[in-house]
């Protein structure tokens, strides 16, 4: 790929390389050909809104890129994806893989790397050449709303050598790593797309914790790193101002501190912790000045227009000095040299070869990750010849990060065909309860009982039952929820419910496969 020198850009053309744009729909929007043509925006992200199948995607791929290269200097796009795996994967097709805390929960580096290789090569095939992802927050907050299972565990050790391996995996298939979200956002109990968090915790702290998986990864060569919109006081000097808009983060910590050079990425500009403080443009251009390479504007037309004007208006005035501008673009320019952006079609047929792959080591991932805390009665596995009651309780996403795909059918669908005879009851309230035989084989799916207080009492009230009941609590998402009901008998963790984890999920219980993954995160009141 051959890409013009920053001094031959106008700019226009070098503003528009530094914006992350998002859009509605499976095809090119009117609105998505304006910035593309008119704002000159360089690079798009994918949601699952933009999502269809395979072959429509390496189709909108191959579209926007043409558009790209046909507009201006013709320059091709960063494509962009939030593809962490487990309850953060945009591309939703059977093959995504399990999510971090199952590979901390398996504590192995090199199915990290596997993982990270597998999962880019299937984001290349289709033309999508940056990931956003690994999720290098440490999660030591139990109620934490937005990270939690997207997080390799609590231990800065574990999530710095597995986030390393991830990162060098993806990138040997050349897909831009971007870790995420710096310096940290895994000891918040807010979430930054509804408010602005603080982290106060001294620098020997942070050290300590915090820093440890972005110094890993960065001596690994990551090539990005996201932004937190979080505030951090003990390095800002204030408890109002993001991290993403500070230069003493961005600039003095990260760049000439810890020494990173690559790219440099905000979080979505449009999230409350920016768009409710100094708002959405201001927030861009405050951005630049801090030292940031990549502004992220996802959703809305009218605030992406009005952004991209917001920092040219700021370069025009003298406000922001184009020598800024130039540094950033030369940066994004340079990775796209390195990662060969733009010189190979999407195919669907080489995404089927990779999709292969992933089903292949998503499997190995819940193998080693699926946990069984505590088994107290020998209740697994469980008798496929006898009924195997299902109580799914109803729930909903925990942050608008995460994928809203959860239904307790996708478990009775994987447990029918792991050979058992399931009967499904969904219930809202512990009065809804099924009648059950005496001893009868029960499993409880929750979701997020941590904030579900009615989860919490339904595995509590069949727990607890008179009758003889072999009883499981499972836990399809947040192993935290053990404390809503730390006695319970017997509990199994399954971190996520993608299709090879129910999959292995059912060879666990039936007594196939032994369950060999430990708890990546120690869960108030649970003993094991």
């Amino acid at each position: 790929m051959l890409t013009p020198d920053v001094s031959e850009l106008d700019l226009a053309t070098k503003v528009g390389q530094l914006f992350v744009v998002g859009f509605d729909g499976t095809e090119p929007t009117d609105e998505l050909r304006r910035l593309i043509v008119d704002y000159r925006c360089g690079n798009v992200i994918y949601f699952s809104r933009n999502v269809e199948t395979p072959a429509q995607v390496a189709t909108l791929t191959e579209q926007l890129q043409e558009i790209a290269l046909e507009s201006g200097p013709g320059l091709p796009l960063f494509v962009m994806a939030d593809q962490e795996g487990g309850v953060v994967s945009r591309l939703d097709w059977g093959t995504e893989l399990p999510g971090q805390m199952s590979l901390g929960a398996s504590g192995d580096p090199d199915l990290a790397r596997t993982a990270g290789a597998a999962v880019a090569a299937e984001l290349a095939a289709l033309g999508i050449n940056f990931d956003l992802a690994p999720v290098l927050d440490v999660n030591n907050n139990p109620q934490n709303p937005v990270i939690g299972v997207r997080s390799f565990g609590e231990e800065p050790e574990l999530a710095a050598e597995l986030g390393a391996a991830m990162a060098t995996g993806m990138q040997s298939e050349g897909v831009v790593a971007c870790g995420k979200h710096f310096p940290g956002h895994g000891d918040t109990s807010a979430d930054s797309h509804h408010e602005l968090p603080v982290v106060d915790h001294d620098r020997r702290r942070l050290e300590a914790i915090e820093f440890a998986p972005f110094r890993a990864a960065i001596d690994a060569g990551i090539d990005a790193l996201m932004t937190t919109h979080v505030s951090f006081p003990t390095i800002v000097g204030d408890a109002e101002t993001p991290a993403t808009i500070s230069p003493a983060v961005q600039r003095r910590l990260l760049r000439e501190e810890l020494g990173f050079d690559g790219l440099l990425v905000t979080d979505g500009m449009e999230m409350r912790a920016i768009a409710d403080t100094v708002g959405t443009p201001e927030g861009c251009v405050r951005a630049l000045e801090a030292g940031c390479d990549l502004l992220l504007v996802c959703h809305t037309p009218e605030t992406q227009a009005a952004s991209v004007e917001a920092v040219l208006e700021a370069v025009e005035s003298g406000r922001l000095d184009e020598a800024t501008i130039d540094e950033a673009v030369e940066r994004v320019l340079e990775y796209k040299r390195r990662r060969q952006v733009g010189t190979e079609s999407p195919s669907d047929d080489r995404w089927r070869r990779a999709a292969d792959r992933s089903r292949e080591v998503g499997r190995a991932i819940a193998a080693a990750g699926i946990t069984v805390p505590r088994d107290r009665d020998g209740t697994l596995p469980f008798a496929a010849d006898r009924p195997l009651h299902l109580v799914g309780v109803s729930g909903s996403r925990a942050s608008p990060a995460e994928d809203d795909r959860y239904s307790s059918t996708l478990v009775a669908d994987a447990l029918t065909a792991a050979g058992f005879d399931v009967r499904h009851h969904e219930v809202g309230e512990p009065n809804d309860l099924p009648a059950l035989e005496e001893s009868a084989q029960v499993i409880v799916a929750v979701y997020d009982a941590m904030a579900d207080a009615k989860q919490a009492a339904i595995v509590r009230a069949l727990d607890d039952a008179d009758r003889d009941l072999r009883f499981v609590a499972l836990l399809v998402r947040n192993p935290y929820d053990l404390s809503r009901f730390p006695d319970v008998s017997t509990a199994v963790s399954t971190y996520d419910y993608t299709p090879s984890t129910l999959e292995t999920l059912g060879e666990i219980l039936s007594g196939k496969r032994a369950a060999t993954g430990r708890l990546p995160v120690t869960v108030p009141d649970f003993h094991e």
